[in-house]
């Protein structure tokens, strides 16, 4: 009798563990059904297109195995595009990183009514992309743009640079660009995680002495770690997807000095119609991302907060 009471109350433990567990389950299959409805459809619809020369001209299905795959591989275009899309994510990525944390670190004390500082400096975050595309390619024309102006009369050129029409030089004017909108996302969340640096951390550093330079390197920055990774992956999938910045500025050009994977996608499938071909390099960009976030997420799980 002693052992069958005692028996009891661990069965009716993992009874209820087990319908919790089944609940939660039934209770994810709603979103699972939409997610799958949403993302995985399309995803399995550009997987079978990759696999065949369909075109808008042609709407057929004809099978050509890994023919686009191998085209890819041997279009110089995909891999211009492909640099071009890692310098452009990159770059931008990290001077915006770098950019947003002094800018966290500067205004990090601000009391009072200087509190709107940190406000101003997120707007450009704010202001919609396309008016921001408009807005450096009117700043960087040339003649007329009032970049060149301003340099020729502070000296610091002799000629006007050409801004948007050498292709290294609209690389540099679209990443400007880029991270002007993209530096306050990683001010905002350089904010917030230093308002979670535990006070009592850095009360004992400033008793110990420590120096602003030892505060920041060795009390700050770890606990910055996790957030600098999150929004680093973010800015990435959100750069790697860059479509309206760069096709306002310069439409890829000039010779194809800007075409990133996303502009190449676009031109082949709604200028040249070869959605076969769009979607095998779609897949392939799909695939390096999922392959960057996977990474970003094990350094994330592997590193303490």
């Amino acid at each position: 009798m002693r052992a069958v009471l005692t028996s009891v109350p661990s069965r009716a433990p993992r009874r209820r563990r087990g319908a919790r567990a089944r609940w939660f389950d039934w209770m994810t299959a709603p979103a699972l059904i939409i997610l799958a409805g949403v993302v995985g459809y399309p995803i399995a619809e550009a997987v079978i297109v990759s696999f065949s020369n369909y075109s808008l001209e042609m709407p057929v299905h004809n099978f050509v195995g890994g023919a686009n795959y191998r085209q890819l591989y041997h279009d110089p275009l995909f891999w211009e595009s492909l640099r071009n899309t890692v310098i452009f994510t990159g770059v931008s990525v990290a001077v915006a990183m770098l950019l947003g944390l002094v800018l966290a670190l500067a205004l990090e004390r601000l009391t009072g009514p200087w509190r709107f500082i940190r406000g101003v400096l997120l707007t450009p975050w704010a202001v919609p992309v396309i008016v921001v595309a408009f807005l450096f390619e009117f700043m960087f024309t040339n003649p007329g743009g009032i970049t060149n102006a301003l340099l020729e009369r502070t000296g610091i050129i002799g000629s006007p640079i050409p801004w948007l029409t050498q292709p290294g030089w609209a690389m540099v004017a679209v990443i400007i660009a880029n991270v002007w909108t993209t530096a306050p996302f990683f001010l905002l969340i350089f904010t917030a995680a230093l308002g979670g640096v535990p006070t009592e951390v850095t009360e004992a550093a400033r008793i110990d002495r420590a120096g602003t330079w030892s505060m920041i390197t060795q009390i700050k920055l770890p606990y910055l770690r996790s957030a600098a990774l999150v929004g680093a992956l973010l800015m990435i999938i959100q750069n790697f997807n860059s479509f309206p910045l760069i096709w306002a500025m310069t439409q890829g050009g000039p010779a194809y000095g800007t075409t990133t994977l996303v502009i190449y996608v676009y031109e082949l499938a709604f200028t040249s119609f070869k959605l076969g071909y769009a979607s095998a390099i779609g897949i392939v960009w799909l695939a390096l991302l999922v392959i960057i976030a996977s990474l970003f997420i094990r350094v994330l799980r592997s590193r303490p907060a």
